[in-house]
């Protein structure tokens, strides 16, 4: 699994935000890694801040738990950075990865033994041959299936058929 600091990514990306454009770039964040999740087989967690969600989120929950993408937001008490470091504490250090640009929690994550990305370019590299040269079909809110190459998605038309036939 692949835990992503929310609000740090979209930071490192976008800039500060607020209001309705932070909404659409965490959706913006949420479809990228959805992409990563189909092409690479890796499932994501991405945490973001609660206190914008306190009046709809009382208690800190994973949303769409048994999706390849995860989304969590802390209860509004508590900050991302700790809600991750206290879901860290009770994983086994093989089995996750941190992707967070925030020196402080890396260091944090480190000394409790997991992995940590500064952000998601390694896992990006690795797919980018498998996704269309723009993914500007997936940014416009295009569908998944559109934002793999077209060999790709032969390669899966093909593979879904035979496992069709077994």
């Amino acid at each position: 699994m692949i835990l992503v600091d929310g609000y740090n990514l979209i930071g490192q990306e976008a800039g500060t935000l607020s209001g309705p454009s932070l909404e659409k770039e965490r959706e913006k964040l949420i479809r990228k890694l959805e992409q990563l999740s189909a092409v690479s087989g890796k499932r994501f967690l991405v945490v973001f801040d609660g206190a914008s969600r306190a009046a709809e989120n009382s208690s800190a929950r994973i949303l769409n738990a048994k999706s390849p993408v995860s989304v969590a937001f802390s209860q509004a008490s508590q900050t991302a950075d700790g809600w991750i470091l206290k879901h860290l504490s009770r994983r086994l250090k093989r089995s996750v990865i941190l992707v967070t640009g925030d020196r402080e929690l890396a260091q944090k994550a480190q000394r409790l033994g997991f992995k940590v990305e500064p952000n998601l370019n390694r896992l990006e590299t690795r797919v980018q041959p498998y996704l269309t040269p723009s993914g500007t079909e997936a940014q416009e809110g295009g569908d998944l299936l559109s934002s793999i190459s077209r060999q790709s998605r032969e390669a899966l038309a093909q593979a879904r058929k035979k496992a069709k036939n077994l």
